[in-house]
């Protein structure tokens, strides 16, 4: 039998710490902008493994290992937030204790996984060629907490950043590190068409936005299909349409509400430039008025080329070559974009999904879980890309 590398042995050695740790988090799950006992948490775990930090913000906390110096830094994050969910696997003995809250994207899993990392990285600090931080992000799931802890670093020479997402459709053991779109950007958009009420009896009398907002909705699908390139991945999706009281009277008033996600720059400039026109246009037609808001939501997330090569190497020396696979761009949405707008990385995807024990279900679904086997393989990939990476800088 082939021994493991001994990084990922370390990590298997330590596989209860970082269970325990995720099974704590996973039974007090709190919403972004909350995470206070999450955030006390990570302080006294960081405090007694002997790690410095800070706190960056409302509740993000910022660590440091130093290595050998701080010539060059490599940056590390987690999300730490959990989602309004009501959790639908009572018979977990670490399911949520908190009503109507549940991690169900992971984050419980992040944060273990980069403690973790954070004390192997301790023992191992003097063969480190700079410093690490470890960067515990609060409220992703609202599209915040990077802000804070991006001006933070800005006063360090960060080399390049790196993040992991559990994965729960992706098979355990396989993991992502390809180069170009990962995740999409998301903008959410709201629409309110201004009409006049009046009686369904005489509907001339009136200028009825319900039609306005039936005829937009199709306008907009018809724009998607002939304006962005087919082999684009983009979406521009409709979830909200209200509008009225009664069913026999016109109102004056319907509002639309949805989300615009990309995959390229370029198209969601064209898709932003199109829903204003599309949008004006449809109204005017039904002699409505109509006004348009864009809410610019979290960056695309896009992998480097040359931090993908490092990562997919650093995962063919763990656990073999065979393990690397291409999984497709998502068009969820993630802000770690925001730290690779700003620095070259990329962030991995680790599959974390085994039927056999549960994990089979998507992100955001009340059944969500993941297959903790999957948490000694991301602690691993952890501490040996901040290795290599800083090595790379200092070469």
């Amino acid at each position: 039998m082939t021994p493991l590398h001994p990084i990922y042995q370390a990590a298997r050695d330590d596989q209860a710490y970082v269970v325990g740790l995720r099974r704590a988090l996973h039974r007090a799950p709190e919403l972004s902008y909350r995470e206070r006992d999450t955030a006390a948490l990570i302080q006294h775990e960081l405090d007694r493994l002997g790690i410095p930090w800070v706190a960056v913000g409302e509740f993000g906390v910022v660590a440091t290992v130093t290595g050998r110096h701080e010539d060059a830094v490599i940056v590390l994050r987690a999300d730490m937030d959990a989602l309004p969910i009501q959790e639908g696997n009572r018979h977990l003995p670490y399911c949520s204790g908190v009503d109507g809250v549940m991690h169900a994207c992971g984050h419980d899993g992040h944060v273990a996984m980069l403690l973790a990392a954070g004390k192997q990285l301790m023992q191992c600090r003097d063969q480190l060629d700079g410093a690490v931080k470890l960067c515990f992000q609060q409220a992703e799931e609202q599209g915040g907490g990077t802000a804070e802890i991006l001006a933070h670093l800005a006063a360090f020479p960060v080399v390049g950043a790196f993040a992991i997402h559990l994965w729960s459709e992706i098979e355990i053991g396989r993991i992502s590190t390809r180069a170009g779109p990962c995740m999409a950007a998301c903008d959410n958009f709201e629409i309110v068409i201004e009409g006049v009420g009046c009686h369904g009896a005489n509907p001339h009398r009136g200028v009825d936005p319900i039609v306005a907002a039936a005829s937009l909705v199709g306008n907009v699908s018809s724009m998607m299909a002939r304006e962005i390139d087919p082999a684009h991945a983009a979406a521009l999706t409709f979830g909200k349409l209200q509008s009225g009281h009664a069913g026999n009277v016109i109102p004056s008033q319907a509002v639309l509400a949805g989300s615009i996600r990309t995959t390229h720059l370029a198209d969601q400039l064209q898709l932003h430039a199109g829903l204003r026109r599309v949008v004006e246009h449809t109204a005017a037609t039904f002699r409505a008025s109509a006004r348009l808001d864009i809410r610019r939501g979290g960056a695309m997330l896009v992998n480097g080329a040359e931090s993908s090569a490092l990562a997919t190497g650093c995962v063919a020396e763990l656990f073999g070559p065979a393990q690397v696979i291409d999984f497709p761009p998502l068009m969820v949405s993630e802000n770690f974009g925001d730290f690779l707008a700003c620095y070259p990385g990329l962030m991995a995807l680790v599959g974390a999904g085994n039927a056999a024990v549960g994990a089979a279900y998507p992100h955001h679904h009340p059944q969500f879980n993941i297959d903790e086997e999957a948490l000694p393989r991301g602690v691993a990939l952890h501490v040996l890309y901040a290795t290599r990476a800083l090595a790379a800088a200092g070469g």
